[in-house]
């Protein structure tokens, strides 16, 4: 829990760093970046909770909820300007990790996930052009969102393994 929920305070830093980058007037104040870094360091304890529920194979109502908690702890990244991303992170989490739904119907939330990275790519490029700038922010956005997806695993991946929930394979007798 404790490197989860560190590597998540070290990634809200970046996404803060990222943000001033693609600001057309950056305006940095000590409360937004404290609550920009608590949002996303809440993000990462409330998905390392639910990545432990799954390894220890907690039951399933327990399971369910820190799988809960961990959605809820998605919130704080989505406030204010962050808003924008929730299509993109919650799409693209559906599509990388709900391995039980039908191939066709997980191109649904990919395709949002997708849009959502176009159209802020898009906003990006209208304010500074096609620059070293734009093409900065657009990659530093597509690293800093695509370990946040990677991260939602835990919470968005199907339960399966019995009534104990959890992953397959992953128990104390694997270990």
């Amino acid at each position: 829990m404790l490197v989860g929920t560190l590597g998540t305070l070290a990634l809200g830093i970046a996404a803060r760093l990222w943000m001033r980058l693609i600001a057309p007037d950056p305006d940095f104040t000590w409360s937004g970046t404290i609550f920009i870094v608590a949002g996303f360091t809440i993000f990462g304890l409330a998905q390392s909770v639910a990545a432990l529920a799954r390894r220890r194979r907690w039951r399933r109502w327990p399971l369910r909820f820190a799988r809960s908690g961990g959605f809820v702890g998605m919130l704080p990244l989505f406030m204010a300007a962050g808003g924008l991303m929730m299509p993109a992170v919650v799409g693209g989490g559906l599509a990388a990790w709900r391995t039980d739904w039908h191939p066709a119907v997980r191109v649904v939330p990919a395709l949002l996930a997708i849009s959502d990275v176009v159209l802020v790519s898009r906003g990006i490029a209208d304010d500074f052009g096609l620059s070293a700038r734009t093409i900065a922010g657009i990659a530093a956005m597509v690293l800093v969102y695509g370990v946040i997806v990677w991260a939602t695993r835990a919470t968005l991946a199907p339960a399966v393994g019995g009534s104990a929930g959890g992953e397959p394979g992953v128990g104390p007798a694997n270990r």
